[in-house]
């Protein structure tokens, strides 16, 4: 039987904690004065139920009041009231009246930042080396097809917001008021509700790497006794994820997938320990243009108390068009309830300038974990949303204005376009001996397989003919995203297509150089990581020789 504790050995070990708990008050008195004892009083009762919630509460609160003091308002005038949610518009605004308002609102919010009133945030040149940015924007605009009407008005606004940095918030009102409705409008064809909320990155690796940072800095909080996280993907999923798995050390943990090119549901549930702090899925993953089985995934992520994070980072502008249109569509967006982020890319199939994208939380319980903040500093109190400090203003200003001058039904009306190139790219494809699609594209790319042909130099002889092709692996065989710019050049890809087929069947040999000698090369070592040190090692070449 076992024995209770004396009262007496519970009187000592009280009185040992007692006495430990106040030498190491002393001590902090000592070392940091009693500066140092209050904030180490803070920090733990922050971890005492109730205590903790009140002061989290009243910090809150104390933001609720400060907020509008920096950003011209009053607090009664704004206190418990949110944005409203801005919609994508139904159909598309005037480009001149976009662009006065953007201009009104730069003028009447904005500092200018060659006034001469500014000390920080914005450095520039009198005569600054704008022309030379402008062409550089021009060389970018040229290859988006998109037509010249579009190209002058996109350069025209990231031109007016050259300058400008949104990394203090306040000190370009206008900029944050295009983030918050661009977030808004993405959030409202994702299906997001008016808890929804999120910020702009610089592309989809920067969302990507935002959002593992953000579940690992979460389970961090909540669950401290994991010191090893893991995340579990498929293999598909983005190298992005990778890279934020190296960059914050989480374990990545990859699944295989089926037949289909989808996410194998069952093995992602088995691969789930106690470490695992994210799912994660695509909408649809890059090589294949294949939708996971996001709504089973979202299933067990509610079934196992896990996050779930959807890249959609590829197909979040594109998806919710082609759905309208009524093409089947798995339902891969918030309308699942174990979704709580994702991200898109607006520089993709949004048709705005490199490099802009979105990141979206559930709620403000996700979202507040991707937020650094550093009141130490003697240059100031520093905060950022972002991997990024500084971030230029144009980007976001030309997503914004992009979004409201294409509205739902220049989206859509891209999209039908864009969609019937791809069905005559996959359909003639099909026809062609020797030649497979991989799995069933659910969007605007699709992979093209072999039956018999050497797909890589397939690959070398369209090149010769002057398409730039994209070689994918494991299996072998090459991606395709269509663009608005292929609807005219798409039956001279099928005709060149069909004749380097029938060449490549007699003459088998892929090329010795250049791309399809590295994929051959990585399909024959059995230890990637080798593969790994050659990728790098040809970097480094690319930047210092060649």
């Amino acid at each position: 039987m076992k024995s209770e504790p004396s009262m007496e050995f519970l009187y000592w070990t009280e009185h040992v904690l007692v006495s430990l708990l106040l030498a190491a008050l002393v001590r902090l008195a000592v070392t940091e004065g009693w500066q140092g004892v209050l904030r180490a009083v803070l920090v733990v009762l922050r971890y005492v139920p109730g205590i903790g919630e009140l002061i989290n509460w009243i910090i809150h609160m104390m933001a609720l009041q400060f907020a509008p003091q920096l950003t011209g308002g009053s607090a009664s005038s704004k206190k418990d009231k949110k944005p409203p949610r801005v919609a994508l518009p139904k159909k598309g605004l005037s480009c001149d009246d976009i662009l006065q308002e953007m201009k009104k609102l730069q003028k009447e919010k904005d500092t200018d930042p060659h006034a001469g009133k500014m000390f920080a945030y914005v450095y520039t040149l009198q005569d600054d080396a704008s022309k030379v940015q402008k062409e550089a924007v021009d060389m970018f605009m040229e290859q988006t097809g998109l037509g010249d009407h579009h190209d002058r008005f996109v350069r025209e606004v990231f031109q007016s917001f050259i300058h400008t940095n949104v990394l203090n918030p306040f000190v370009f009102p206008a900029l944050r008021r295009f983030e918050i409705e661009t977030v808004s409008m993405v959030a409202s064809f994702l299906h997001g509700d008016d808890q929804v909320v999120g910020s702009l990155t610089s592309g989809g690796t920067e969302s990507i790497l935002m959002a593992v940072k953000t579940y690992r800095d979460r389970a961090r909080k909540l669950y401290p006794q994991i010191t090893q996280p893991e995340m579990v993907a498929p293999i598909t999923i983005h190298p992005a994820f990778e890279k934020a798995a190296s960059y914050f050390c989480v374990k990545m943990v990859h699944v295989p997938v089926g037949p289909d090119f989808r996410a194998d549901v069952t093995a992602m549930e088995q691969a789930i320990t106690g470490n695992t702090i994210l799912l994660c899925a695509s909408a649809p993953q890059y090589p294949h243009g294949v939708v996971d089985p996001i709504s089973d995934i979202s299933a067990m992520a509610l079934r196992r108390k896990l996050p779930l994070h959807v890249d959609a980072c590829f197909g979040g502008f594109m998806l919710p068009w082609i759905e309208k249109l009524g093409y089947p569509v798995p339902t891969f967006d918030f309308r699942n309830p174990g979704v709580t982020s994702m991200s898109a890319d607006i520089h993709k199939y949004g048709y705005s300038v490199k490099g802009a994208s979105v990141i979206l939380y559930k709620s403000t319980d996700y979202w507040r974990y991707q937020l650094f903040s550093y009141s130490g500093w003697p240059g100031g109190i520093f905060g950022s949303c972002s991997m990024a400090g500084s971030r230029p203003g144009g980007n976001i200003a030309a997503a914004w204005a992009v979004m409201k001058a294409l509205g739902e039904d220049g989206y859509m009306k891209t999209a039908k376009e864009v969609m019937e190139t791809t069905e005559f790219m996959i359909n003639s494809i099909r026809n062609i001996p020797g030649l497979c699609i991989l799995g069933e594209p659910h969007m605007t790319a699709f992979a093209i397989g072999s039956r018999g042909i050497n797909i890589l130099a397939l690959a070398d002889e369209m090149e010769s003919k002057g398409w730039r092709m994209e070689r994918i692996q494991d299996p072998n065989g090459l991606h395709c995203s269509v663009m608005p710019s292929h609807t005219k050049v798409r039956q001279k890809f099928v005709e060149d297509l069909r004749t380097a087929a029938e060449y490549v069947k007699i003459h088998k040999k892929a090329s010795e150089e250049g791309a399809s000698m590295a994929y051959g090369l990585a399909g024959k070592v059995p230890d990637k990581s080798l593969v790994d040190d050659f990728i790098k090692e040809l970097y480094m070449e690319f930047y210092t020789k060649c």
